[in-house]
């Protein structure tokens, strides 16, 4: 609690005031001369000022991303109050939760409890996580469940992502910037302007190149744990002719990454004294810690391949003033490729027990291993279809259509390890576990807004409602020590839905309103593979109920919302990790029973004189377990919640100098915290590791960002330069950023945050 203290003492000293913080960030750098700009989103699949949109919503702009140096989209969790964005422990996916949902294994069977959107196109958040901000338009982050209007149901919230525009002028951005870690970023976009009347396009490209933040001491440092290097290409046509208007973009994102360094935070009392021997017998030392190591000798392993390529297309043709029909078509193509050890240590020796042909012990013999390996290849093919009416009537405004999802998928997931049965006895093992599978969902969906003739117009209601239909199949593989024959299994399932919302919108004033909703999600169920045959878990189920409050006071110098919501969760889906002597190290999902999330979000934003924007934000969240089922016995009272920091708080502040001959001087600084939590439900060995989930538990986290910039330095009538320098973690708090409990074969591992970051960056735009 000390850091939120801190955290609430800041803001109130920066506002005087803390009541009633704002939903969203200020989209532009600075505000006008006379107060806040409007915020415009699209949660409701039609733009519209964020303060009219009953939703618990954060919306960030293109501008407000690159004042704040985000450079990939996981960092807007520091400034989202709920939302996580963390590594699975590989580079293959992303951890995301919002209010407290998560889904954590990247396990391409799994559905994400929050969904990702690209151009309004759905991106399996699980596999797409990390990728590089190629031409951020806006980000917007809606909490609660999405029942209605998202292409596929989720039940913890949706992240919203808006690219940019080809513009009608000619013109070309560079950008280039250094920072610790050799890391260095080259970013260049060409807009055309009018190829055509009504028709223009653009280009961008983006290479990055980092070494790796945990120093290995037999790699150079561009192959440390943590390095990247990655070229990002996109292409962008818009048109307009007549009534029609078309946006097509192409990208492709091409990532060679060592992957974050898993070290062993935890080992139990008979892994240690086995693996202890290893530099008594001439091999490597075992390292670990229950603190971040500074220095480590892992398996050296190659870089792993992460392809991407992606189409969308979006096409509207406009009837009338109060009628459009719109077309959006998206096909992804993504590849993986990842070795990956775990530990800290390679290359240990120790006794390894021998067989003979019939499987019976026959003595011991000193051998080289590395502890732990996995990773493995991974493969998504997905393509979408949207059609959507939108129109307008008196006192209504409406949207219906209809949505097709078809993705394939597979997963090839070597492992080799070593099982210890005593001091000096183990077993060197190794496990394989393949599945190739498919799934296909359609659902139809309407949503309505009317403003009754009542109350002089200022309550408006909104109903909406969704029927999807999902077929799911998989096909697995298990190896016996990783090798063929496999054992076989084939499953296949179709699980339907009906959601809905209904929300009540009332101005008190045309600055200040309320709102109430009542809504359902869905995320579809499905299949564990890892837990081979087991049988289909169900759908997860969520009601939520919410209030809220948006303001905008003293003459738009103040934006002050509020939110505060109860989600109620049955059949909650729960990963859980164990071991299987024929696939290795699994993580079984189930449907842990009923769970009751409740709490608030506050934020606001703040222009108390002209050039100074302030901002801040707060959240809470206590969930409960009704029932948590687990092999048979309920353990609602000793279960935890993976994932989850009750508190979370940022606040910011950017002040931009008058401008002058030679340029406009900002400087902009920001602070977050989020409070301790764990990563697991339950340990997954109690004999063992009986303590791991805790042992493993992450602590809060303080983080500090800062950039100062001279912009729109003239090089000539056409040409304006921005130089910057910024930093990132300037407190260098060091934080457990994931975590696995492995404990069947007795070690936890850990990733740690990037240590402090300095850099500066240069952009001319002409």
């Amino acid at each position: 609690m000390r850091g939120f203290t801190r955290t609430l003492l800041l803001s109130c000293c920066a506002t005087g005031s803390f009541s009633l913080p704002a939903m969203a960030q200020e989209t532009a750098a600075t505000p006008q001369a006379g107060g806040l700009e409007e915020i415009v989103v699209t949660a409701r699949r039609r733009e519209e000022n964020l303060q009219d949109t009953p939703v618990s919503i954060t919306a960030f702009s293109g501008a407000r991303l690159e004042a704040m140096n985000v450079q990939e989209v996981s960092k807007i969790a520091n400034f989202t109050p709920g939302l996580e964005l963390v590594p699975s422990g590989t580079t293959q996916g992303v951890a995301v939760s919002i209010r407290g949902i998560a889904t954590y294994d990247p396990i391409l069977t799994n559905e994400p409890s929050v969904s990702l959107y690209i151009d309004g196109i759905y991106v399996n958040a699980l596999s797409y996580g990390q990728f590089d901000t190629l031409d951020l338009d806006r980000v917007e982050v809606l909490r609660g469940p999405q029942g209605t209007l998202f292409g596929r149901n989720t039940t913890g919230g949706a992240i919203n992502i808006t690219t940019r525009r080809p513009a009608s002028e000619f013109g070309v951005e560079t950008v280039m910037s250094y920072a610790t870690h050799d890391e260095f970023v080259g970013r260049v976009r060409v807009d055309t302007g009018e190829l055509a009347p009504g028709w223009q396009a653009s280009l961008s490209y983006q290479y990055r190149k980092r070494d790796g933040y945990v120093n290995d001491i037999t790699r150079p440092s561009d192959r440390d744990p943590g390095a990247t290097e990655a070229n990002a290409l996109r292409a962008a046509l818009h048109g307009e002719a007549g009534n029609f208007t078309l946006d097509y973009t192409f990208d492709m994102v091409l990532r060679r990454d060592i992957g974050p360094h898993n070290q062993f935070a935890i080992v139990s009392d008979a892994y240690g004294a086995f693996f202890g021997q290893s530099a008594a017998l001439g091999g490597d030392p075992l390292r670990f810690s229950a603190n971040r190591l500074k220095t480590i000798n892992a398996p050296d392993v190659p870089r792993s391949h992460n392809d991407s390529y992606n189409n969308a297309l979006t096409m509207a043709y406009a009837f009338s003033d109060a009628l459009t029909l719109k077309s959006i078509t998206g096909y992804r193509d993504w590849k993986s490729d990842e070795i990956q050890p775990f530990g800290s240590s390679s290359g240990m020796n120790v006794p390894l027990l021998d067989f003979d042909a019939n499987g019976n012990v026959i003595g011991a013999t000193v051998r080289t291993v590395d502890p732990y390996i996995g990773g493995g290849s991974k493969k998504l093919k997905q393509f979408t279809q949207e059609l959507q009416v939108l129109g307008t009537l008196p006192r209504l405004n409406y949207t219906v259509g209809a949505y097709y999802y078809h993705g394939k998928y597979a997963e090839d997931n070597p492992q080799t390890y070593v099982f210890v049965l005593g001091p000096n006895a183990g077993v060197a093992g190794a496990g394989r576990l393949a599945y190739q599978g498919k799934t296909e969902s359609w659902a139809l969906f309407g949503q309505a807004s009317y403003t009754p003739p009542i109350l002089d117009d200022n309550l408006e209601l909104t109903f909406g409602l969704r029927y999807t239909e999902d077929k799911k199949s998989v096909d697995t593989q298990v190896y016996q020590n990783g090798l063929p024959p496999p054992f076989t299994s084939e499953q296949a399932d179709k699980f339907d839905n009906t959601s809905y919302n209904i929300t009540a919108n009332y101005k008190f004033t045309p600055d200040v309103s309320a709102y109430a909703r009542f809504g359902t999600g869905y995320r579809a169920g499905g299949f564990s593979p890892r837990g081979f045959d087991a049988p289909a878990y169900n759908p997860e189920k969520a009601k939520v109920y919410e209030i809220g409050l948006k303001s905008e006071l003293f003459d738009r110098r103040l934006r002050a919302n509020f939110a505060a919501f109860r989600t109620e969760y049955d059949d909650l889906q729960i990963t859980q990790p164990g071991f299987s002597d024929t696939a290795g190290f699994v993580s079984n999902t189930i449907n842990a029973g009923k769970a009751v999330y409740q709490g608030f979000e506050v934020e606001f934003t703040a222009a108390p004189t002209e050039g100074l924007t302030l901002t801040a934000d707060a959240s809470y969240v206590d969930p409960e377990y009704k029932e948590f089922l687990y092999l048979g016995q309920d353990r609602k009272d000793d279960a935890k919640f993976g994932y989850v920091s009750k508190w979370s708080a940022h606040v910011g502040g950017l002040y931009q100098f008058p401008a002058t001959d030679w340029g406009v001087v900002s400087i902009g600084l920001d602070y977050s915290y989020k409070s301790k939590r764990v990563f697991e439900s339950l340990s997954s060995d109690p004999i063992g590791l009986p303590n791991a989930r805790d042992d493993l538990a992450g602590g809060g986290r303080d983080e500090l960002s800062g950039r100062i910039a001279l912009s729109q330095i003239p090089l000539s009538d056409d040409a304006r330069m921005d130089l910057a320098i910024y930093g990132e973690n300037l407190l260098n708090d060091i934080y457990r950023v994931s975590t696995i409990d492995f404990g069947a074969l007795g070690f936890g591992t850990a990733i740690y945050n990037r240590p402090r970051v300095i850099g500066v960056q240069a952009k001319i735009v002409f």
